[in-house]
């Protein structure tokens, strides 16, 4: 990398060819080298070109449904294809359809800010927001564009000499198997997505109708038969709740204290807590005033984003929270010593197990046909179950609200520099992410809320649309500069994880509950992010590309600057978009100059 020689003092001497002002063919364009001595070649193209990219995602729910929306507005040269093991979108919306399963989140707070709809309950259950879903599919025609129903992946591995993440797919329709690739894999089939059967003796040998909460048969009528619903999660208490006054005799198992809390948004909610269906004038008001629709949402959200400090051990917020749901639950269970000695919590907060609000639950476990165990179950018998003391009690039905493996593990070999992912996190150091977006050493992958996630912390809508650009953001600088791959690091995530797990020993979440947070244990990991919901979304605003370690398919990471020009001057946008735009809907695009302002501001119209 020579430069030319100049004379000492150009005033003193004759000077060098450059300076006799001869014709040269070099000012047209002859003699300019196409590489440099070292082989470095300019890439003929304005910077800001994007190469084409394929992603796969895993899971056809609400994340990728956003993502879909949001790339067809905002990505370039993306080629999308998502595998769904199911035979239809929705996910968990799909999947639940227990009696009186519903959101726990405000139906106006549970729902994307680009659609926005006038639902029908306060707290909306499954099938309407499975519909909800549904409607967004079909508006967009997303399931011929980009997805596979039934399709399960099998197995996936990165090949670091092409650059792509190999995959397996089975078609479940005929069991083909087949294989994929694509520079990016996203994981968006949720948390609470692998449900699980308990482990109790004899459970196998029951003769009446055996179900999961969540492989529930829709519309299965449990009037006047005899129930037992074993597990108190929140998918338990919604179907206590509900089937109490059906049933004509129900068995419920608490095996652990359980605060029921105030929900989510109470203070809008029906009396008590209670869910309720907007009246006909409400359902109006809010089609007819989407500027206080708008408030109205935001009013609940700020109720729901002060939360985070009742989180906080030995904080007012905490305290307060704990007796009033003490004096409540103590209210509801008629103060029957037995119960209210077992279920309270005595020695953990609310909050160290996501908040339950169960309106009806508490009243549900104190009817006359329940009978509450808080003991273990003998075992299960062809009939029935026996109680610990040997007892036996017949049912017709037994269901199994006994929650979904949330060991974080995948249930199939995901692999990447030679470690399957089911190893890396099934040791005893337990599980360690990349700001819950990203695995540490894993290149070019992404997930919808992993490990150290806002698992507790509100509506998941408003997190989905912080994820998707943040992902966004990074597929378009693999795009725009040629790289071949980017992973956090393994030193960023350890440090990440470092303050994680101190911070949270100051929360709710790190007590001597069970949680599926700590994957049902008393002493689990607690997995979930360190600090609020607005901490979360201001964190994940942009990229912290210090974090990750990067290849390139160039041996210059430069050479995406191309030929000098930018993609902006030749792509039909704004190319003075700096000084703002002029079209009042902000469109960035060049504007069509017409001759007026130079008639007036010219100095040759005003004579000078």
């Amino acid at each position: 990398m020579g430069v030319h020689s100049e004379p000492p003092n150009l005033y003193a001497s004759e000077g060098n060819a450059a300076d006799a002002n001869h014709p040269t063919a070099e000012r047209d364009g002859a003699f300019v080298p196409t590489e440099d001595e070292y082989g470095y070649k300019i890439r003929e193209q304005p910077m800001g070109t994007k190469r084409r990219i394929r992603v796969i995602l895993m899971g056809a729910g609400a994340s990728s449904l956003n993502f879909f929306k949001k790339a067809e507005e905002q990505m370039e040269n993306l080629d999308i294809c998502c595998y769904e093991k199911n035979s239809d979108i929705g996910g968990t919306w799909l999947e639940n359809r227990y009696p009186g399963c519903a959101c726990d989140i405000p139906s106006v707070n549970y729902q994307f800010s680009w659609k926005i709809k006038i639902w029908s309950h306060y707290y909306s259950y499954s099938p309407e927001i499975w519909e909800y879903l549904k409607e967004i599919e079909q508006e967009n025609d997303f399931i011929s564009k980009y997805i596979k129903l039934r399709h399960q992946i099998e197995r996936v591995e990165w090949d670091d000499s092409e650059g792509v993440w190999r995959l397996e797919v089975r078609n479940l329709q005929n069991n083909e198997l087949f294989h994929d690739s694509a520079e990016f894999f996203i994981n968006s089939g949720g948390v609470l997505n692998s449900w699980k059967m308990p482990n109790i003796p004899g459970l196998q040998d029951f003769t009446g109708k055996l179900m999961h909460s969540a492989h529930y048969e829709e519309g299965y009528d449990l009037s006047g038969k005899r129930v037992a619903v074993i597990g108190a999660g929140s998918s338990g208490v919604q179907l206590v709740a509900n089937i109490q006054k059906k049933a004509s005799k129900l068995y419920h198992w608490i095996r652990s204290p359980i605060w029921i809390t105030a929900g989510f948004g109470e203070s809008w909610a029906g009396k008590g807590g209670a869910n309720f269906e907007y009246t006909p004038e409400q359902r109006r008001y809010l089609e007819e005033n989407p500027k206080k629709y708008h408030e109205y949402r935001k009013q609940i959200e700020n109720e729901l984003n002060q939360r985070f400090k009742f989180i906080i051990k030995g904080s007012e917020a905490a305290k307060s929270v704990r007796e009033f749901s003490f004096n409540r639950m103590q209210e509801k269970l008629k103060n029957d010593p037995r119960l209210c000695d077992k279920i309270i919590p005595k020695n953990f907060n609310p909050g160290c197990r996501r908040p339950t609000p169960a309106p009806g639950y508490l009243e549900a476990l104190v009817a006359d046909n329940t009978t509450i165990f808080t003991d273990p179950i003998g075992k299960i018998t062809p009939s029935g179950f026996l109680d610990s003391e040997g007892v036996e009690y017949e049912v017709d039905v037994i269901i199994c609200a006994t929650g979904f493996d949330t060991s974080w593990k995948p249930n199939f070999p995901f692999i990447a520099n030679g470690v399957d992912l089911r190893d890396m996190w099934g040791g005893s150091d337990g599980v360690t992410s990349y700001l819950s977006i990203g695995v540490p050493t894993f290149p070019n992958h992404f997930s919808y809320c992993g490990p150290y996630g806002p698992l507790g912390h509100g509506s998941f809508m408003p997190l989905i649309e912080t994820w998707t650009p943040y992902i966004f953001d990074v597929i378009t600088k693999v795009q725009i500069e040629n790289i071949k791959s980017l992973r956090p690091s393994m030193k960023a995530s350890q440090q990440f994880r470092q303050h994680a797990d101190l911070f949270l020993k100051r929360t709710a979440w790190t007590s001597s509950c069970r949680s599926w947070f700590k994957q049902g244990k008393t002493d689990g990991q607690a997995a979930i992010y360190p600090g609020s919901r607005l901490h979360f979304i201001e964190i994940m605003k942009r990229p912290r590309y210090e974090d990750f370690e990067f290849e390139y398919w160039d041996d210059n990471r430069f050479a995406f600057m191309g030929n000098g020009f930018e993609m902006r001057e030749f792509d039909g946008r704004d190319i003075t978009n700096y000084l703002g735009l002029l079209n009042d809907e902000g469109i960035d695009k060049q504007p069509e100059y017409g001759e007026d302002l130079k008639d007036i501001l010219a100095g040759w119209a005003v004579g000078k």
